[in-house]
């Protein structure tokens, strides 16, 4: 089906090969703003990659007088004080001993929500059920009696301003967390989205009357299971709740209240008058802590340091003095946490796949104090905007004038301008911009406009091959159709290998056939050896009735032009006998007995080009090559075969079956030119028959240049039956006859063996 475009399309080729990829990468650029403002989870998680590995590349500093450590419960300790989780008596002297060393706040990323079951009351109970067990003593009494361990680790949490941690849930629960702290709005109080949940698991009651402070520790991963934000604040119901994090900093600075600002706050830090407010930082004492709108801090890692952890179990050993660590914790905001891998508190970050997840809340702590923030303002999400607005509408306007290579330089060029801003961003000032969408319209953008044009181009050609294919060739179509400056008269000179080929006496074919039946027969002789010559690289010269002309290595290069040549010659002479042995047996198509042809071959230089006259040409050559490979033709008829090449072929088919005929002057030249027969490709070479015959043949052609007439004529029988299945034994009953000729009429003797044509 022809394609045809629309009347508004209608324009020049020139204009159109610029206004549809213009339009075009338009819309691709449309499609972009839309999806960067409904920002489809695929490539928001493109824009995360790009920013865990800024992350990697430069991780935050960190700062070992920064006062927050950890505690780790890690293998170690668990291995050396016990299975976790540890007597609350175990739990209290830990307390104990961080107090007495100074620690300023004490945050548990632990849920002590059940009472503990080694405490003496309920190990004597368990006792007691032992069949073993004698009551009578007393002695599970008196165990009974003995102070509780979470009432010891209540007194212990008395000592030192503690901050303990719940678990959000979804379930719905009654119980809720301690709420010992306020919130108060600078600006409009947006609606926030923030995380919400229906329940919590919190900390026992005992415990929870001594805390002076309670954060959630629950992380919500992304999708990828990377932890990236944290949210400073969750709700449930219609109250919100803090992060463990900032919950320990509000301890630890003496603050009372959260103070939450909008975007329409009064301190300038954000766009005014917009018409949603949204939450943009929280403060905490004396420390402001930046947030999206959510309420989700965005954790800016520091690579692994070692000196941020102690085991715990050298806080507990009374081996270790306390002088070792003490002062690690004088001071400081101190979590403990879970690092054994056994315990399941282990998260991905952006620096590495797995950490302890008081580790996050320890990072979050260390930012905020220091001052190091990962920055993504209201206002980069208008700069990734105009960006990405400004990217799509030059290179819609500058790619349809480029091309394909010029394009993707320019592409390129763009392409790495934006991502090495976003990275310097990133290096310099840590903001976060992120060059997903533009990277991605520039890519979009390239392939759709080159394909565009390159459909368009494509399109036009086909109009000039359609419009040139009844008079060129397929190949010189091909070539006007990239080129329209070929449609001009002129040639060039090239080396060619040039073919004539006649059907043996075709007049006499054509005297009994109708004229019907002549075109019948040539269509079906001319259609599979044209298909041969052109599966084997031949540009068709012309057709001159029975004749096929062709040649090689023209318009396009074909260094193998001389084999090439050779191989079509071969494989015709292989389908006229399948011809001739498929027509023979049938009564549809009337077949002139066994056809038989002439082949000519000769390599030389000739000008090839668009020769004729200014109002009609055609794609030809000319020169004494092609007028020797003419008069070789002719020789097939006089030599009894089928085949018969020049020199200059010849020289390069020496892996082929190739056999000296003769050292001939044809008509209208005065050098004699050496011709030899075609005989077969590489594998009728290799056999012993070919060798023996080549061998033979050059004793014969000796004899016969020297005029030793009975010497050379004593090997044509031989040669004559090794030729038999060559399909050229009647050239030996030619060269029999010469040498009865010049038996009676010898030669001069300075002959040299060159034969005189007397006929084309």
């Amino acid at each position: 089906m022809k394609f045809h475009w629309p009347q508004w399309l209608r324009v020049s080729v020139k204009n159109r090969k610029i206004v549809i990829p213009t339009v075009l990468g338009l819309l691709v650029t449309l499609g972009f703003y839309l999806a960067y403002v409904s920002k489809p989870a695929s490539i928001e998680q493109l824009g995360n990659l790009v920013f865990d590995s800024y992350q990697k590349w430069k991780p935050r500093d960190y700062n070992p007088d920064t006062p927050v450590r950890i505690i780790d419960i890690d293998d170690e300790s668990i291995a050396r004080v016990g299975q976790w989780p540890w007597p609350r008596s175990t739990m209290a002297k830990l307390n104990d001993k961080l107090a007495n060393a100074g620690a300023g706040v004490i945050a548990y990323d632990v849920i002590f929500s059940e009472p503990d079951r080694t405490s003496p009351k309920n190990i004597a109970k368990i006792m007691r059920e032992n069949p073993m067990a004698d009551t009578a003593k007393g002695v599970f009494a008196h165990m009974a009696n003995l102070k509780d361990h979470d009432e010891m680790f209540a007194e212990s949490f008395s000592r030192i301003p503690v901050v303990a941690g719940f678990f959000l849930i979804q379930k719905h629960s009654e119980k809720r967390p301690a709420f010992r702290h306020g919130f108060a709005w600078k600006g409009t109080k947006p609606s926030l989205i923030i995380n919400q949940y229906a329940g919590a698991i919190t900390t026992l009651p005992i415990l929870e009357a001594q805390i002076a402070g309670e954060g959630f520790v629950s992380f919500k991963p992304e999708g990828d299971g990377i932890v990236r934000l944290a949210p400073m604040l969750s709700g449930i119901g219609d109250r919100m709740y803090p992060a463990l994090s900032v919950e320990a900093l509000r301890v630890a600075s003496g603050a009372k209240t959260y103070i939450l600002s909008s975007s329409d706050g009064t301190d300038g830090m954000a766009a005014r008058g917009t018409k949603n407010p949204e939450m943009v930082k929280m403060r905490v004492g004396n420390f402001e802590i930046p947030t999206n709108k959510d309420g989700e801090f965005i954790v800016y890692f520091s690579k692994p340091q070692p000196e941020r952890y102690i085991p715990a179990w050298k806080i507990l050993s009374d081996e270790i003095p306390v002088s070792e660590w003490a002062d690690k914790i004088s001071g400081h905001i101190v979590f403990i946490g879970t690092g054994a891998e056994g315990l399941k508190d282990i998260v991905a970050t952006p620096i590495r796949a797995g950490e302890p997840g008081v580790l996050v809340h320890a990072q979050i702590v260390e930012q905020i104090i220091d001052g190091q923030f990962l920055k993504r303002p209201y206002w980069i999400g208008m700069i990734e905007l105009l960006i990405l607005l400004i990217t799509g509408a030059v290179l819609a306007l500058i790619l349809p004038r480029l091309g394909a290579a010029k394009g993707a330089v320019a592409s390129l060029f763009l392409a790495f301008l934006i991502a090495y801003g976003s990275w310097y961003g990133f290096k310099a000032e840590q903001f976060l911009i992120n060059p997903i969408y533009p990277l991605m319209a520039i890519l979009v953008l390239y392939l759709l406009i080159t394909l565009s044009s390159f459909y368009i181009t494509e399109s036009e050609r086909s109009q000039i091959r359609s419009a040139f294919s009844m008079y060129l060739s397929p190949t010189m179509v091909k070539k006007v159709s990239e080129d329209p400056s070929l449609l001009k008269l002129g040639g060039v000179e090239r080396e060619l290998t040039i073919i004539f080929l006649d059907i043996r006496s075709f007049s006499k074919i054509s005297e009994g056939l109708e004229p019907e039946e002549i075109t019948t027969f040539l269509n079906i002789f001319l259609s599979p050896m044209t298909t041969i010559l052109q599966d084997n690289g031949a540009t068709i010269d012309k057709y001159m009735g029975d004749a096929i002309v062709a040649f090689w290595n023209a318009p396009l290069d074909d260094a193998d032009h001389e084999v090439n040549a050779a191989r079509a010659v071969l494989a015709m002479m292989l389908k006229l006998g399948e011809l001739n042995e498929t027509y023979a047996k049938q009564t549809e198509v009337k077949w002139p007995g066994e056809v038989r042809v002439g082949i000519g071959l000769n390599t030389g230089i000739c000008c090839v080009g668009n020769l004729g006259s200014e109002q009609r040409f055609s794609y030809s050559m000319i020169g004494d090559a092609a007028n020797l490979a003419s008069r070789i033709e002719g020789l097939t008829k006089q030599y009894k075969v089928s085949v018969l090449i020049g020199n200059s072929t010849a020289a390069k088919l020496e892996k082929m079956a190739i056999v000296e005929a003769d050292l001939i002057q044809v008509i209208g030249r005065q050098t004699p030119e050496r011709i030899y027969i075609l005989a077969g490709e590489e594998g009728m070479a290799a056999t012993d028959d070919y060798k023996t015959l080549i061998s033979v043949q050059e004793k014969f052609l000796k004899a016969y240049r020297a005029q030793k007439w009975a010497s050379a004529k004593k090997y044509i029988p031989q040669l004559r039956k090794l030729a038999q299945t060559m399909d050229f034994a009647g050239y030996y009953d030619i060269m029999a006859e010469r040498i009865e000729g010049y038996k009676t009429n010898p030669p001069p003797k300075d002959w040299g063996g060159v034969y005189v044509a007397t006929s084309k």
